[in-house]
């Protein structure tokens, strides 16, 4: 894997903005030691009795709900929309997948998705989403598939651990039709599910360099500073994206890269 100095010296600048603004962004979950610590350990969202909005990963609904951010985050749209939806579906107790595996559930979900967004939206208090909250019809379809198939998901993951590689779940669970839009996979956010594991450190064998995630925010601010990171299409260039942008970054996986947008912005 090549990687040039201006790469190197590129990522260290972006770290050390990224870092001094992390207050400012609410899925910036840094610890003492400028690590980050999952998104889920916080959504900076808080409910109507003041309880903040997390996931404990070691509570089988709440990993469920943790494939559920990266189902919906790997629809188009704000990432606000996955964030509200998990927080949707704790509150309301339909955070499991035998909820899911009921057909009546998942079409009466699909009928009031948009009276659902608009509740939840106006119920929590922490931040306000750049954009209108929606959720889209075709999520609770995977939402169906990601119950379908939870109980052999989570066997993978525990040969995975056993195995002391997590690659056997991430070409199993890519090869599950209908985690993503329509009947099709999901890819991108795949990495997305094993940095929250290893920063909640749930299995202890899970690498770095498995858990950037590499979508179109960061992509895009790759090919801005000049860092090159290559357009994913299957597992193989997947890995390496996430390999390199770690490499980079760290145990910061790909958050630099994805607040970018945001930090540019800034007065």
């Amino acid at each position: 894997m090549n990687i040039t100095d201006n790469e190197r010296a590129t990522a260290q600048r972006l770290m050390k903005l990224f870092i001094y603004n992390k207050a400012k962004f609410p899925y910036a979950n840094i610890g003492t030691q400028n690590e980050y610590l999952g998104w889920v350990t916080d959504f900076r969202l808080k409910d109507s009795s003041n309880k903040s909005i997390f996931l404990d990963l070691n509570n089988e609904n709440d990993l469920f709900l943790l494939f559920v951010l990266a189902i919906a985050w790997s629809r188009t749209g704000p990432w606000e929309n996955a964030a509200f939806l998990v927080a949707y579906l704790k509150l309301r107790k339909k955070d499991n997948f035998i909820f899911w595996n009921d057909k009546i559930n998942y079409k009466k979900e699909q009928e009031i998705r948009v009276s659902s967004a608009y509740n939840i939206s106006h119920e929590l208090k922490g931040f306000t989403p750049r954009r209108k909250l929606s959720f889209r019809k075709d999520i609770f379809d995977s939402l169906k598939s990601l119950a379908l198939n939870w109980n052999q998901i989570i066997e993978k993951l525990e040969i995975s651990e056993n195995r002391k590689d997590f690659k056997i779940f991430m070409k199993f669970i890519r090869n599950i039709n209908g985690l993503g839009v329509g009947n099709k996979r999901i890819l991108i956010k795949i990495p997305l599910v094993l940095r929250e594991l290893r920063c909640q450190k749930i299995y202890s064998n899970i690498s770095g360099d498995l858990c950037c995630v590499p979508d179109a925010r960061v992509l895009k601010a790759g090919k801005l500073l000049n860092i090159e990171l290559n357009n994913v299409t299957n597992i193989d260039n997947l890995i390496y994206c996430s390999s390199k942008i770690y490499k980079l970054f760290g145990d910061l996986y790909d958050l630099p890269l994805f607040a970018y947008e945001d930090l540019k912005n800034l007065p």
